[in-house]
């Protein structure tokens, strides 16, 4: 194969719960368990090593003044990229065996990352399985749930993250990152902009997939090619597979049954809804709004700007033994953090006046409970009230005192962390996603 450059604008990432790099064969790919992230120009993935120097410094006219560095651990992967926070429609679980890549709610392109975000069950198990825990009508709840219909069991309270794998295709040259883990996502809401999530995470190892080395890893590459696409070893040129999302309404439950090869992945942006294949929408950060509750007072803010973040605090173990080059070894998430922000213009009103935003601040800074997450909720409605939008619902909030922000128009910001109602049952967050 020819040396070439590789662009950026080229490149493409996938998901998938197959290990290429681990053997796996490319057949075991599936619109099931492999599925295309669509994502934005500034990606990034890299994985450091520790390092220690040891110095000498003696005395005399020829003195020992070297340094040398020892690599004494290879630390986590850590990877991130951008994608449009885009609805699909695929919002029922009415068809179907639970289990099958029919009959599964998967309202948003990104429906798999959100899953490895919040829940403790991997998007697939197996080459035909896939397994989803969005619920009917396009919910993700991180409460603790048991199976219902095609909504499978579900806990955001876990003590690992699952573990999936990330390949990146940079134009030609294909890195996996093994045993990937969701750490963060982060919705940036924007009056400006179309609506985007930035996703971050780790991995234990990043390798370059190759087919000209004899391991148990060997001609991975070829593998990746054959459903990705690009061009084989032999220099042959193969085009990547994709296969339209099934929704609901589709009856056929394997890649063959549907015409194609089965070495396919699931794409991004078009999915099969009511019979017909349609395309996912964007959303128009500029009709977004947020509904609060402070105690027996509720809010309906137009707002200027607002975010919303869900973090797992995954931190990775690693051993620290001498003489040995030091890997990760596993992974653990720490305590949820689930926050957001929000920005209004100071509007004065009455307490029955839903966009008195002025009134929200003085109730607030009034308070002087250390808690006021028992009486005070937010709901940030991504795109407004008419679909398409995703509304993140918290039904139990912490508010840190609002604050003026003077400007040519005085505004208001405020943020806020998102709680429990019940301790202990993981019930901080409610996703709902409409495609209209």
């Amino acid at each position: 194969m020819a040396t070439q450059i590789n662009l950026q604008r080229n490149s493409e990432v996938f998901y998938s719960t197959v290990d290429l790099h681990g053997g796996a064969a490319a057949t075991s790919m599936t619109a099931a368990n492999t599925w295309k992230v669509e994502i934005l120009a500034g990606f990034a993935f890299s994985q450091a090593s520790a390092t220690q120097d040891i110095t000498t410094l003696e005395s005399g006219t020829t003195p020992d003044r070297s340094t040398q560095r020892f690599n004494t651990a290879v630390n986590p992967v850590e990877w991130n990229f951008q994608t449009y926070l885009r609805p699909t429609g695929i919002q029922s679980t009415t068809r179907g065996a639970a289990g099958q890549y029919t009959g599964n709610s998967k309202p948003l392109c990104d429906w798999f990352l959100w899953q490895a975000l919040v829940s403790n069950l991997s998007p697939a198990s197996g080459t035909t399985q896939e397994q989803s825990v969005w619920e009917a009508g396009g919910v993700l709840r991180t409460v603790n749930h048991t199976k219902s219909g095609n909504a499978h069991a579900s806990r955001s309270n876990f003590p690992t993250a699952t573990q999936n794998q990330l390949y990146f295709k940079l134009d030609n040259v294909f890195y996996q990152v093994k045993n990937a883990t969701v750490n963060e996502a982060a919705v940036d809401a924007a009056i400006d902009g179309i609506a985007m999530t930035t996703w971050s995470g780790m991995g234990m190892k990043l390798v370059q997939l190759t087919s000209d080395v004899s391991s148990p890893a060997a001609h991975a590459r070829d593998r990746a090619v054959l459903v990705f696409g690009g061009i084989l070893a032999n220099g042959t040129t193969v085009s990547g597979n994709s296969q339209a999302n099934v929704g609901h309404n589709k009856v056929a439950t394997t890649a063959s049954a549907l015409g194609k090869n089965v070495m396919v992945y699931a794409s991004w942006k078009n999915h099969f809804v009511n019979g017909t294949q349609t395309e996912a929408s964007f959303i128009k950060n500029r009709l977004s709004g947020i509904d609060m509750q402070y105690e027996t007072n509720t809010y309906s803010f137009p707002v200027t700007a607002m975010s919303f973040n869900y973090n797992n605090a995954i931190t990775y173990l690693t051993p620290e033994e001498l003489a040995t080059l030091n890997v990760p070894i596993g992974q653990f998430a720490g305590s949820k953090a689930i926050t957001g922000s929000v920005s209004a213009y100071l509007r004065a009103g009455s307490t029955s006046d839903k966009n008195a935003s002025a009134r929200w601040l003085a109730g607030v800074i009034a308070d002087s409970r250390t808690s006021l997450a028992s009486g005070s909720s937010a709901n940030l409605i991504v795109g407004g009230n008419t679909a398409p939008y995703v509304s993140f619902d918290m039904p139990a909030v912490q508010f840190n005192f609002p604050t003026d922000v003077i400007e040519d128009v005085i505004g208001v910001t405020g943020e806020f962390l998102a709680q429990e109602k019940v301790k202990g049952t993981g019930d901080e967050l409610v996703i709902k996603v409409q495609k209209g």
